[in-house]
């Protein structure tokens, strides 16, 4: 709830359609091109896929998911819960999982045989309503990390802000040594290049696997800096498992959502209201790390001031315009989740510090 990893399958990176097209899944679509990372308002970004088989560098279409790397799937293959996400794969007989801690992205793959098996990062493509990339890096950090950034240019700021772009900083460690790896532009690939930079662009890493073999990712985020991604990885999945995360994303969410119950007999209204419940619950998103830092409006990183035990005393969410949702939102996160909405003021508060005006 209310975090910065937000894991999703993207069936369509380009949204529904406009400049506030919402990117990420479809329910209308049966093929999936990636699996996404960031999910904010006007923001979106890094895409993983796990494939097998001839490498191809570009997802293809809806229409002609063949022409790309997409995988079609069936629904009777996949699973949604809050905290939990899988499908298998079928043109690649890969079943996907993914979970998350508040800064942290998990993902297990379970592979078939093959020796051309791989995983490929979009990072240089328009995620939905996160508009256009400006620039995007990405490079093999060490035998088994991958690290980055990506900066985008949002609808949003072009008309009130223009001057101003977004960036996201990730770092990728694996369980499974890639035998090789390579970076793309579009349909070019350039093989043993550990490293790129552009539009357009992402890299691949090839394993060679067993029938059932397991290879995991944890992927750190931040908004401040490389070095903050790794510190959120380390502070956030040291010793941890799949599963373990899993169990207690599953926890917190549970706990989320119980703070409203229902008594009904109608189990129909009852998956709707829970449904628009979650959802609410997504509504906002970490924007801060674990040692305070986050992106101010300026350019510069803030830092929250830190209690006796040197952590942070608040934490900063990602801000929408309170006028945007004073008549719902507000009032559902002050009767039911008033520890969340007292720091989603502050950081509304510290926004009006730096900017001189609150939105």
């Amino acid at each position: 709830p209310f975090g910065m990893a937000k894991l999703a399958p993207h069936t369509n990176a380009y949204g529904s359609g406009g400049s506030w097209a919402p990117c990420g899944y479809d329910d209308r679509h049966n093929s999936i091109e990636g699996f996404g990372h960031f999910h904010e308002f006007q923001i979106g970004g890094l895409v993983a896929m796990p494939v097998t088989g001839k490498l191809q560098t570009t997802p293809g279409t809806l229409e002609k998911p063949e022409t790309g790397y997409r995988s079609t799937f069936d629904k009777k293959d996949e699973h949604a819960e809050p905290g939990y996400y899988s499908v298998f794969l079928k043109e690649y007989g890969i079943k996907a999982e993914l979970t998350a801690t508040e800064r942290v992205g998990f993902h297990r793959y379970t592979f078939p045989e093959s020796t051309a098996s791989r995983i490929i990062f979009d990072i240089g493509h328009r995620q939905g309503e996160s508009s256009g990339v400006t620039e995007a890096t990405m490079k093999l950090s060490g035998k088994n990390t991958l690290e980055g950034t990506i900066e985008t240019f949002p609808e949003y700021l072009k008309f009130c802000d223009p001057k101003k772009r977004v960036k996201m900083y990730f770092v990728i460690q694996l369980n499974k040594t890639p035998q090789s790896y390579g970076s793309f532009v579009e349909n070019k690939t350039f093989d043993g290049q550990a490293e790129t930079k552009g539009i357009g662009n992402g890299m691949y890493i090839n394993f060679a696997t067993k029938k059932g073999e397991v290879v995991e990712m944890q992927v750190g985020l931040s908004y401040t800096s490389i070095e903050n991604a790794k510190l959120n990885l380390k502070a956030e999945a040291t010793g941890q498992t799949f599963d373990a995360v899993k169990a207690t994303a599953h926890e917190k969410w549970n706990e989320k959502l119980g703070r409203i119950k229902v008594e009904t007999k109608d189990s129909i209204n009852k998956v709707k209201f829970y449904t628009g419940l979650y959802h609410a619950l997504l509504g906002r998103g970490l924007a801060s790390d674990v040692n305070g830092s986050y992106p101010r409006h300026d350019g510069k990183i803030g830092k929250i001031p830190l209690d006796g035990n040197g952590k942070p005393k608040y934490n900063h969410y990602n801000t929408d315009g309170i006028w945007g949702g004073f008549w719902n939102l507000g009032q559902l996160w002050a009767l039911a989740y008033p520890d969340y909405l007292s720091e989603y003021l502050q950081s509304n508060i510290d926004f009006a510090k730096e900017t001189g005006w609150l939105h």
